[in-house]
């Protein structure tokens, strides 16, 4: 009789646990939870993210100094000297005269009028302060991701349960929201209005929800939990209707599609749940589409307009950038007249477009960079179904980013750094050999006559 599978769970029960990293993973792990809880604000100078970014970076650099070095730890080495890099040469002064090559005449420093000195030298950036603040933002999911990589084994494994604790409360949190009749806010507590769980804007939030469909549906089904699973996932989907997420609507049901799709492919569940959940997708879709339908789309004050906007400062900004985290202060400079509101445009959404425009072509090398780095990983671990379906909650997040801004959100930036934490490790890596193997066995006592097999 074959013993029973481990989850990764059990995993951070083993007794190396206890002699390795085990206060290194409850201070990440801490760290962790506190962004999912506290790190849903979209606006800047939040007091909360600042002692947050600051609790990362002590718990981050903790678990380096005591943990182990290895390839991921390496490639996450490298994306922050990088990001610094770039960061750094953005606010290094620079002759206007090569500014000029590839900027605008409104954008440069103001020369004076004849008779003052002339400004001959200026950084990258039109924001000094701001371009800090955002190196800063990028480089403390890096670090998490450099510092839970550094962990043993059965450590990386352990800092599920903080993961799935802060999605469990995001989910609770807005089940009772949309539960009370009137509005609800902890915009006094916490420095932001709390709009839906613990997020300021609804889409980040559905961002968190659908990204971590492709983890339930792997402790549901390939470890054993159908059950727990399935509950999970009818919570999310009418906790993601009830958001009213366009994009978090669509991406949910193309991330249930295909997680489906992986396991009929590995054959790991039964007809009557495979069924369930084909009902259940099909009650759920009918509903997204009748929500959709349901909602008024602004064509003159949307998307499309952001982006085209956003593309006409990248045509002349495309070399240098304006410097990271400076949209809001070049964006109205393109900003056609009869798209000025009320309301002003604080991000590109499109996480892409924002970042060409605000590093140049620095920025867009980076982003290439990263991409080879997921596709050689992902092909290297294709085989093995938790890194294949995290691969699934990392196209989700940067898919939802090509029409909002969610790794904007702390929150948001820490699951992607735990995303790929897992996708670069080798957790659970032991247990899916053990399956294939023991699934080749028993292949092979089948076709083998009883003498032979044994």
């Amino acid at each position: 009789m074959n013993a029973p599978d481990r989850t990764l769970a059990d995993e951070a029960k083993r007794p190396g646990t206890a002699r390795g990293g085990r206060s290194q993973r409850i201070f990440l792990g801490l760290c962790l939870l506190a962004c999912l809880l506290l790190g849903g604000a979209t606006q800047r100078g939040v007091f909360v993210e600042a002692i947050l970014q600051v609790l990362v970076i002590a718990a981050s650099t903790y678990a380096l100094v005591r943990g182990t070095s290895s390839a991921a730890v390496r490639w996450g080495l490298v994306l922050a000297s990088l990001v610094l890099f770039a960061g750094i040469l953005q606010l290094l002064p620079f002759p206007v005269s090569l500014l000029e090559i590839a900027r605008p005449t409104g954008l440069l420093p103001f020369t004076g009028p004849t008779g003052l000195s002339p400004i001959g030298w200026a950084p990258i950036s039109l924001s000094v302060a701001r371009t800090i603040e955002a190196v800063i933002f990028a480089l403390v999911p890096i670090l998490f991701f450099m510092a839970a990589t550094s962990l043993p084994k059965e450590d990386r494994a352990g800092l599920l349960p903080f993961f799935v604790i802060g999605l469990a409360c995001n989910l609770i949190a807005a089940g009772l929201q949309y539960s009370f009749s009137g509005d609800t806010t902890l915009g006094d507590l916490l420095g932001y209005s709390v709009m839906v769980g613990m997020f300021a804007n609804v889409n980040h939030f559905s961002t968190l929800v659908f990204s971590s469909i492709p983890l339930v549906i792997y402790f549901g089904f390939f470890r054993g939990r159908p059950a727990l699973a399935t509950v999970l996932l009818v919570l999310i989907f009418l906790i993601l209707l009830a958001a009213g997420s366009r994009a978090g609507i669509l991406i949910g049901l193309a991330v249930v599609a295909i997680s489906l799709g992986a396991l009929i492919w590995r054959g790991r569940i039964g007809t009557a749940v495979m069924l369930a959940l084909l009902a259940g997708v099909a009650v759920y879709g009918y509903g997204a589409l009748i929500h959709i339908g349901a909602q008024q789309l602004d064509p003159d004050f949307g998307r499309r307009e952001f982006a085209l906007t956003s593309w006409r400062a990248i045509r002349d900004n495309w070399l240098w950038g304006t410097g990271f985290g400076t949209f809001d202060l070049v964006y109205p400079f393109y900003e056609s007249r009869d798209m000025v509101h009320v309301q002003y445009v604080n991000h590109a959404h499109n996480d892409f477009l924002e970042l060409f425009l605000e590093g140049g072509i620095v920025a867009v090398i980076l982003l290439l960079g990263y991409a080879v780095a997921v596709t050689l990983r992902a092909f290297k671990v294709a085989r093995f179904p938790l890194q294949r379906l995290v691969l699934l909650s990392i196209i989700v997040i940067l898919l939802h980013s090509l029409v909002d801004y969610p790794l904007r959100t702390m929150a948001i930036a820490m699951s992607f750094a735990f995303f790929n934490m897992l996708l670069f490790s080798d957790v659970g890596i032991d247990q899916a050999r053990e399956r294939q193997g023991r699934g080749r066995r028993r292949s092979s006592e089948e076709i083998l006559p009883p003498a032979i097999a044994h």
